[in-house]
């Protein structure tokens, strides 16, 4: 029997559920990485650094749900930042294996690449989830000069809860919807979304009656509404398929036929709303995919969709 693949295994992982300005894990920190993970990191290009459990809100501790994994390629930069987000219905998911995985796709291309952990639907409903994300990319702005990113080219990433949330950066960035920091600069030059459930509205989304969106009274889904039950004025507000407009950024989305969990419909309905607002858009629906289009085809395609708007600095 044929293997999986590592991307296939972080993928079906997904569905299933130290100090800040280091360029490396202190001794201790590095210990407490699992063998695994202490090998890729090994793997990065040669002058490339990492900084591992970022607190990106004040108090919080390391490897908390508020942290991220920064990593920058060599050189002087300013690099583009791919600004990953994982999946695991916003209920489970977390940012080391998968932001590992990644970096190391993109940061030999030039990218540098941060992965987010965020309160799950289990410490807090919606929107913490998106207001975390929008925390740490106002973090990663704040600090752009120390880390060699380039805050004027951002681009969102996600699979699944993390498209969801990937996207909802890309379509609300132009205001302050869902960030606790008036001040803070939330716009993204581009996004990549795999798998998007990108509207929570059971009848507008088109969800089936046997779909997640009619989950019985205890399922882990309901803990990202406020009472933990569906309310359909609810689901419309955390949608991205809410907010389509004219100045939402380059969005490539890709989705499997045989996805029993989002169904395709979602991205097809979100793809052709985009398209009239004439948001530059790029859809591939696999037809021989479900849900697990998380794979090394993807993420090479998501290295050439933000190859062409980022532009990362050649040589």
């Amino acid at each position: 029997m044929k293997k999986p693949t590592c991307m296939t295994l972080l993928t079906l992982a997904g569905l299933s559920m130290i100090a800040i300005g280091q360029t490396a894990p202190a001794p201790e920190a590095a210990q407490a990485l699992p063998p695994q993970i202490r090998g890729l990191i090994t793997q990065l290009p040669r002058g490339s650094s990492h900084h591992l459990d970022l607190a990106y809100v004040r108090g919080t501790k390391p490897d908390s749900a508020q942290a991220l994994d920064l990593y920058v390629p060599a050189g002087k930069g300013p690099f583009p930042l791919v600004f990953w987000i994982h999946g695991g219905g916003w209920h489970s998911g977390g940012k080391l294996e998968s932001g590992i995985h990644l970096a190391l796709k993109f940061v030999p291309k030039g990218f540098a690449l941060a992965s987010v952990n965020y309160r799950l639907s289990g410490d807090a409903p919606f929107p913490a989830q998106i207001e975390d994300c929008n925390a740490a990319l106002a973090f990663l702005r704040e600090r752009a000069e120390t880390y060699r990113i380039d805050p004027n080219r951002v681009g969102t990433l996600g699979h699944s809860a993390g498209a969801h949330l990937a996207a909802l950066m890309a379509c609300t960035g132009n205001g302050q919807r869902f960030s606790t920091d008036p001040k803070a600069s939330l716009r993204v030059q581009a996004a990549v979304c795999w798998a998007i459930p990108a509207d929570l509205d059971r009848d507008r989304g088109k969800w089936p009656t046997t779909s997640m969106m009619h989950n019985g009274v205890d399922a882990p889904l309901w803990g990202l509404f406020p009472n933990r039950r569906y309310d359909g004025e609810f689901a419309r507000m955390a949608s991205p398929a809410s907010y389509v407009h004219a100045d939402i950024p380059p969005i490539a989305m890709v989705h499997g036929q045989k996805d029993d969990l989002v169904p395709p419909e979602q991205a097809l309905a979100f793809a052709d709303a985009l398209k009239k607002a004439g948001v530059r858009l790029q859809l591939r629906v696999d037809p021989e995919r479900g849900h697990d289009v998380m794979n090394p085809e993807s993420v090479n395609e998501a290295v050439g969709f933000f190859t062409s708007i980022l532009k990362p600095n050649k040589g």
